[in-house]
């Protein structure tokens, strides 16, 4: 069966997205959450229906995004494996990723 693996900083942004949510709603926060969860064992059967990403930074090769299954706002960033996928981050849209990334203009 396919696996997910997350870097660990992942755990930490899924944190901060669902206190940030929680604030207003700590039931949607939870659904956020668990759609995440959902669109990671779905990218990990299908990994190629991501978004290919371009980064100068060699070491950010083969890098893809998915948005988050029902909550379009939040991007799933992640490389195919053999077994399945890496997730390297989780963040939302309207954030500047090239600089995220540590991508300059």
């Amino acid at each position: 069966m396919p696996k997910y693996i997350l870097d660990p900083c992942v755990e930490d942004e899924l944190w901060g997205i669902w206190c940030f949510i929680a604030q207003d709603n700590p039931d949607s926060a939870t659904r956020v959450i668990e759609a995440t969860f959902e669109t990671f064992k779905t990218l990990a059967i299908t990994p190629d229906i991501g978004r290919s990403r371009r980064f100068r930074n060699p070491k950010l090769k083969d890098i893809r995004s998915w948005r988050v299954s029902g909550f379009d706002n939040y991007l799933i960033f992640y490389r195919p494996i053999p077994e399945g996928i890496q997730v390297f981050h989780i963040y939302h849209g309207a954030r500047d990723i090239k600089a995220l990334f540590g991508e300059k203009w």
